[in-house]
């Protein structure tokens, strides 16, 4: 019996963690660029979405936003948010592309890829009293940041060899003048 008890607690615990984890989104996002390549030493990405309500009935209003990322040498500016999102969307409606937020990387930023970022609107049906801070939709991001090293100039065969050349009969010359002059010593 008490394994049985058991089992229901487990399975209680289980569909208590999916149903929060499979909550759908109030609004629809879609970035225009979510996987962004930049060269070492960028130092701003701006990234660029689309905004839709997909409900029939309420209007949406967006009163916050934010972002997080998973390194040190990114930080999220949501000020392209708060300029150029729109106060609500009616049902069905959309706004968009414009651009939605942007990422400061570090100058010092190593090349390589940079996941596991985010970004979230808050907000919802509060009727323009702007006092709802629901989680209305996320989007994950990834920036990675290639390098800008300037690669090795090519080197022409024939160039080489006639330098090896001319380096061997220097150093003949010099060597010969070494053995003329042990000889003259003795």
């Amino acid at each position: 019996m008490n394994s049985r008890r058991v089992l229901n607690v487990l399975g209680l615990v289980v569909v208590v963690s999916l149903a929060s984890s499979a909550r759908a989104q109030t609004l629809d996002l879609t970035l225009t660029d979510a996987n962004q390549t930049v060269a070492q030493g960028t130092t701003v990405v701006a990234f660029d979405a689309t905004v839709f309500n997909p409900s029939s009935t309420a209007t949406i209003y967006l009163n916050d936003a934010s972002g997080t990322t998973a390194s040190s040498f990114l930080s999220v500016d949501a000020s392209p948010f708060f300029a150029n999102a729109p106060l609500s969307l009616a049902p069905g409606q959309s706004s968009g592309p414009f651009e939605l937020f942007a990422v400061d990387v570090a100058t010092n930023a190593s090349p390589g890829s940079y996941r596991g970022n985010d970004f979230e609107i808050q907000g919802g049906a509060d009727g323009g009293t702007f006092t709802a801070f629901n989680d209305l939709v996320n989007s994950a991001f990834s920036l990675t940041v290639t390098s800008s090293t300037v690669a090795a100039p090519e080197i022409d065969p024939a160039s080489t060899v006639s330098a090896l050349v001319l380096l061997m009969g220097s150093l003949a010359v010099v060597c010969g003048r070494r053995d003329r002059r042990r000889t003259e010593r003795t």
